[in-house]
């Protein structure tokens, strides 16, 4: 007779717990909103042959998958809740890694993946815990609208924010022989603008510009530089230039 000593029946339990109730592995992912996410689930098709699987969100029930997104034959995908919800990976090869298409913070939690293997206890069970979070806003791509004297108006196309609402967008302004570190910036803080006039320029000069947005989580890489040279004055006057704010309002 084998008896189990004390200091392995904690184990011994663990084991048939597995068992009985089927042992889930997990892991976790970070990405940023917008972007496209993989969770990753594989079984091995070729011993077992091609299987049925479901993705669902939330703790992998007994049976099923709790919450639905998308679900296989081991052949095709046979339902799914979005068109955003996707199995890319070869299903042949018992690939039922699940694609999420450009997520959105509400789609952050637990996932959870289930093979259907023959036999009692058998499925394969993984879970994946999906945290989304906002990013940079993308880059504003800027252009002229009308160039005078002493005063040059641009506008651009307001771009991706990233997961989190634009709060300002910052101009930067320079002499085009001159560095960016001698440039003049202003903050525009009024985030539905997308057209501004820059004045008290000097006339027949040119200049370089470029734009950066702002959210909660940071600021952008910088939009395309603009250089624009302004109009011939009438009169010979010289002025120092600044930039101000004159007009802006939504395309």
């Amino acid at each position: 007779m084998f008896i189990l000593g004390s200091r392995n029946l904690p184990l011994c339990c663990s084991l048939l717990l597995c068992l009985l109730l089927g042992c889930v592995s997990t892991d976790g992912i970070i990405t940023t909103v917008g972007s496209d996410v993989t969770l990753i689930c594989n079984y091995d098709a070729q011993y077992y042959g091609r299987l049925s699987s479901c993705w669902g969100r939330g703790d992998i029930p007994n049976s099923g998958c709790a919450n639905e997104v998308i679900k296989s034959d081991g052949t095709a995908v046979t339902s799914r809740l979005s068109e955003r919800y996707l199995l890319l990976g070869n299903l042949g090869e018992g690939d039922v890694s699940l694609t999420i298409r450009q997520v959105e913070e509400g789609d952050s939690g637990k996932y959870g993946c289930r093979v259907e293997i023959p036999g009692w206890f058998n499925d394969h069970k993984h879970e994946v815990t999906l945290t989304v979070v906002a990013a940079r806003p993308n880059p504003v791509r800027v252009e002229t609208r009308e160039v005078k004297e002493r005063t040059i108006t641009v506008r651009w196309t307001p771009a991706f924010d990233g997961g989190s609402p634009i709060t300002s967008y910052k101009i930067d302004l320079k002499n085009k022989q001159a560095s960016w570190d001698t440039a003049v910036r202003t903050v525009v803080s009024n985030p539905e603008l997308t057209q501004v006039t820059l004045v008290d320029l000097r006339p027949a000069k040119t200049y370089n510009l470029r734009v950066f947005v702002v959210n909660s989580v940071g600021m952008s890489e910088a939009s395309n530089v603009l250089t624009v040279t302004t109009k011939e004055a009438g009169r010979g006057n010289n002025y120092n230039y600044c930039i101000l704010v004159l007009v802006g309002w939504p395309l």
